[in-house]
């Protein structure tokens, strides 16, 4: 074992120790006090007691307890309590040099940095409708989960599992159980927007196992995906979904396939009128034309004020989570609405370096070419991040927790390098044979099994041995 494993097993036996000294008798004071909690305990209890002795299983374990809470409406409480307790354990190793510190860290605490400055300074005296806090903390645990993952990963292929079998279970829940708003399926304690987006991320993990491993098996929880996303009736989970897909089916495939796949596209919509029309009414069938035309108008007249505001407010933005009352109270919008546009969140609200520094690490993650299962984890994290320029999912812990582990792992993974070239032989001088010489006459015979080396480890001369009589 090597030293770093040694002091890995150490600090977890030391963090066992305390939680029995310190979290058993504060767990029964809790329950005593304060009874509506003992469903997360039971939640987290046994959470705690894997993570100190199988962490890659309690952290595949955090995207059923974020759905499982979503689901008894317990909300993200018991996730924020897990990635706590996950992040924790990581910040200590990392901490005694048994898990490696990595040039992603360095953006992640830029980046958390930045968002604790704007949420604790802004720039403006606004009161907000609502609290402001719940936000901050969703991204912060999202952050330190992704710190924790991309210091110690779980395997590629669990993950994918893990995601497509995961958000399945949550997808037909949400068909059975979930509720409507107006006529879209809503679920997991998340709007139609939101519950698309995150069914979306299972929908692309299912596919890319499917395509992957050659199993069609894959396609059942991918169907179910679908049409839990199809209900939801979200442009933006619908065109995350179509890109993660896309992505699936032509990474790792030729050049030519991929020129051909894109002009195909471009062929049908370009010749056939409607296409893109059909293809919207398909993502969003049962929304009429008006509520999407002013949806679309308010969106639009939100993103480009969030890009005014970003521009005016380049430094630290005008304060994490006040561009609703800004918004409200500006005489060009007059509308309490969010930017619908997690990008332009960030820039306008936390400055164009918070902004800069998330697409840093997304660019870490994703820029090189992946194999395997790590491909499917890229497309899961691109189709996130094309549901981020229609919604503002980054805050919630729910709907971002599969995307912070996938990116986690891409940035712990190194991007295979080139193929290993054999060493040659040194050129045999002219005049000289490569086969070695027999022994002289009444010599001894030269030696024909391994060198000796000597102390320092150098190959000795090759000597002769006992010649028989």
């Amino acid at each position: 074992m090597t030293a770093a494993g040694r002091r890995s097993r150490t600090v977890l036996a030391v963090l066992a120790g305390l939680v029995v000294a310190v979290a058993a008798p504060a767990g029964a004071y809790a329950v005593v006090r304060y009874p509506a909690i003992i469903i997360p305990l039971l939640i987290i209890t046994p959470f705690a007691t894997l993570l100190l002795w199988r962490r890659e299983a309690a952290v595949l374990l955090i995207i059923p307890i974020v759905l499982l809470g979503a689901g008894i409406g317990a909300g993200s409480s018991p996730a924020l309590a897990a990635v706590a307790m996950v992040a924790a354990v990581a910040g200590v190793q990392i901490a005694v040099r048994a898990l490696p510190l990595r040039a992603a860290h360095l953006w992640i605490g830029l980046l958390a940095a930045l968002l604790a400055v704007s949420y604790a300074a802004p720039a403006l005296p606004l009161t907000p409708l609502t609290d402001r806090r719940p936000d901050l903390v969703g991204l912060l645990a999202g952050l330190a989960l992704l710190a924790a993952c991309a210091a110690a990963p779980p395997r590629p292929d669990r993950l994918v599992r893990v995601i497509a079998l995961a958000g399945a279970a949550g997808a037909a829940w949400t068909l059975a159980a979930g509720d409507h708003a107006g006529d879209r399926l809503q679920g997991l304690g998340l709007n139609p927007n939101y519950a698309g987006g995150v069914l979306a991320l299972a929908l692309v993990a299912a596919v890319g196992l499917a395509r992957h491993t050659h199993r069609l098996v894959w396609l059942v929880p991918a169907a179910v995906c679908f049409a839990a996303v199809a209900e939801t009736r979200s442009r933006g989970a619908f065109l995350a979904a179509a890109g993660g897909v896309v992505l699936v089916l032509v990474q790792g495939r030729s050049a030519r396939f991929r020129v051909l796949i894109a002009v195909a596209a471009a062929v049908v919509a370009i010749t056939l009128p409607g296409t893109l029309d059909t293809a919207e009414q398909i993502a969003t069938s049962g929304r009429s034309s008006d509520e999407l035309s002013f949806n679309s108008t308010v969106r639009r007249n939100a993103a480009e004020f969030a890009a005014d505001v970003a521009a005016a407010h380049p430094f630290r933005g005008i304060g994490y989570g006040m561009f609703p009352p800004y918004a409200a109270n500006s005489p060009r919008l007059g509308v309490y609405i969010a930017t619908h546009n997690d990008y332009l969140r960030l820039a306008a609200e936390a400055g164009i370096l918070a902004l800069l520094a998330f697409l840093v690490l997304v660019w870490l993650g994703v820029k090189d070419p992946r194999a395997g299962d790590l491909a499917v984890l890229r497309a899961v994290a691109l189709a996130y991040c094309v549901g981020l320029l229609f919604a503002n999912p980054l805050a919630n812990l729910i709907a971002s927790a599969p995307f912070w582990l996938a990116l986690g792992c891409l940035l712990a993974a190194r991007p295979p390098g080139p193929p290993a070239v054999p060493a040659t032989p040194p050129p045999v001088p002219s005049g000289t044979s490569s086969v070695p010489s027999a022994a002289p006459a009444g010599g001894p015979p030269p030696r024909t099994g391994p060198p000796s080396r000597t102390s320092n480890g150098h190959i000795a001369p090759s000597q002769g041995g006992r010649t028989d009589d």
